[in-house]
């Protein structure tokens, strides 16, 4: 197994600093060779190209690998030293790595998540992006004049539930876990599953379903005309963008070009991106494009 080091995060003011280990390996022409890894989603590869586009900013040689299959795949590949680097998000990592934690909000997802890394990796800022868990009703039906998720969860009643993708996502599961009130066990009480975000929202906007369980950038642009409760019990975990990295992997010149997207990147911003590369726009493409836009 190999010795890494752990990675500090400190908030000072309003300012996140950031400290890492250098000492990165030289390739042949004695400049750093990184490989950002990707699993098989449109959201991996597209963050995996922003952040090999912006690490290659910086002056260092990158190869983005894809196709890595699920999570468990891809981070095996980063434990058995295949890829440097991969994004991912916050909750979905605390999970993999600490399913006990009940941290919801993001300082505190991201805080439990660097308690809980296996020696020899560690994350990078969080990006204001995010992939949460999101609710939104019927702008026609019984559910309308909801504003939250906690009044969803006192009034849902027998609502008709719609969910996306093939697993859906998020898992129904585990979104009625968290929505069922207190003493009442979880589960929807009916659920209509759909190929496609369009599909989903015009299913809501027709009344065919009350209530559609989604998430906040994977969902597309879509997303943005969705009458959506605000989560004002933070009842989901915070799901932010953040790259896992092989401690000591990567010099201050690199490390400061994550900080910059994790500043840049927004929910918005990612939502648009994820609709264009599902509208058959190439993945790297799409990110050298919003790279430029922001001088990375």
């Amino acid at each position: 197994m190999s010795v890494f080091a752990t990675r500090l995060r400190w908030l000072a003011g309003a300012s996140v600093l950031v400290m890492a280990l250098a000492g990165c390996s030289a390739g042949p022409s004695g400049r750093s060779e990184v490989i950002v890894g990707a699993g098989n989603g449109v959201e991996s590869q597209l963050l995996a190209h922003i952040y090999a586009g912006a690490i290659r900013s910086a002056g260092v040689t990158v190869d983005v690998e894809s196709g890595l299959g699920g999570r468990a795949d891809y981070l095996e590949a980063l434990d058995r030293g295949e890829v440097t680097l991969v994004p991912d998000f916050t909750g979905a990592l605390l999970n993999q790595f600490d399913s006990q934690s009940g941290a919801t909000e993001a300082e505190d997802v991201f805080v439990d998540l660097n308690r809980s890394l296996p020696e020899g990796l560690s994350v990078g800022d969080y990006a204001l992006a995010e992939d949460r868990t999101a609710l939104a009703v019927s702008p026609t039906g019984p559910l309308a004049e909801l504003s939250t998720i906690s009044d969803f969860v006192d009034k849902r009643g027998t609502a008709k539930w719609g969910v996306v993708g093939d697993p859906p996502k998020p898992d129904p599961l585990e979104v009625g876990m968290r929505l069922a009130p207190p003493g009442t066990g979880a589960g929807f009480e009916d659920i209509a599953v759909y190929a496609n975000a369009q599909d989903a929202v015009d299913a809501l906007d027709s009344g065919e379903v009350e209530a559609l369980a989604f998430t906040t950038a994977s969902f597309g642009p879509l997303a943005a005309d969705l009458t959506t409760l605000e989560d004002d019990e933070s009842v989901f975990p915070a799901q932010n963008v953040v790259p896992l990295i092989r401690a000591g992997s990567l010099d201050d010149a690199a490390i400061a070009t994550l900080s910059v997207v994790a500043g840049e990147l927004t929910t918005a911003d990612l939502a648009d991106m994820i609709g264009e590369a599902r509208g058959g726009g190439d993945s790297g493409d799409i990110a050298a494009r919003w790279l430029g836009e922001h001088n990375l």
